[in-house]
């Protein structure tokens, strides 16, 4: 038990900037690990930002800077860490035409077109996308807890699905080659169980609480699934493997996916 709280902690530590190692300054071996908390660790951050932002500004600000606040808090905690991989992601893939030649791309620290498109494009697509179905809930009964619920299943089923990328895939490179110089720990059966029941139990919260009877909700599930088939087919094709940018990428772009179809959800099928 105290080594999976010592991994779930260096989680926090990794994908988040919150100076954690002050507290608890855990050990170099236990950071391969953490890959297996991801899905937890995404889900309490998003908890924390949804609960501050949908219960304490959505009836006070104007939605528009709310989601604002609620993306540019994203980005201070997390040190913007999904969000370079993003870019080195499209960089890689939109510039390279062989394996070495896209590692090399994606390992170079310098942005190219490709990812200040990418980035341009994905927070343009994310602001606008949530600020669409944060509209449409707003003045409808239990429309925070409806906002909250959404962004926090949005982070949990999005990095579920993410995760089975380094599950299933080899890492492309060595851990020296890495950027951050290592190689995520392998996966177990109770690994998966430990994923599969903590995302069963959110999805049950999620259907139990949310307040609102909404055709298409199965859609909402399935639309980042397709993405995800997508970009593994794209990784395994042209590299053979991942790396920690096609991990975030995967994230980043499977909750995408999720806003935007919940932003049509939410435009043709409230129903009380």
């Amino acid at each position: 038990m105290k080594d999976k709280l010592t991994h779930l902690w260096a989680a926090f530590c990794l994908f988040t900037r919150l100076p954690l190692w002050r507290i608890w300054n855990v050990s170099a071996e236990a950071y391969p690990h953490a890959i297996h908390h991801w899905m937890v660790a995404g889900g309490v951050v998003a908890a924390l930002l949804g609960g501050v932002t949908f219960f304490l500004l959505y009836s006070w600000l104007p939605v528009s800077l709310t989601v604002l606040f609620y993306i540019l808090a994203g980005l201070f905690i997390s040190g913007a860490f999904h969000e370079d991989g993003l870019a080195d992601f499209f960089d890689g893939f939109g510039g390279g035409t062989t394996k070495e030649r896209i590692l090399e791309i994606m390992k170079d620290s310098h942005i190219g077109t490709y990812g200040v498109l990418a980035l341009i494009s994905y927070f343009l697509l994310t602001f606008v996308s949530i600020g669409e179905w944060a509209s449409d809930f707003m003045g409808l009964y239990k429309a925070p807890q409806a906002c909250f619920l959404i962004v926090v299943v949005t982070a949990v089923w999005s990095r579920f699905l993410a995760m089975f990328v380094p599950a299933t895939l080899p890492y492309a490179r060595t851990a020296e080659a890495a950027k951050v110089k290592m190689v995520y720990a392998p996966w177990n059966i109770s690994v998966y169980l430990y994923m599969f029941i903590f995302a069963a139990l959110i999805f049950v919260t999620f259907l139990l609480l949310f307040p609102y009877k909404m055709n298409g909700l199965l859609f909402w599930f399935t639309t980042p699934v397709l993405m995800l088939v997508a970009l593994y087919s794209l990784m395994k094709k042209n590299i053979g493997g991942y790396t920690g940018d096609c991990c975030g990428a995967t994230v980043l772009l499977c909750e995408l996916s999720m806003h935007i179809t919940m932003a049509a959800l939410a435009y043709y099928h409230i129903t009380f």
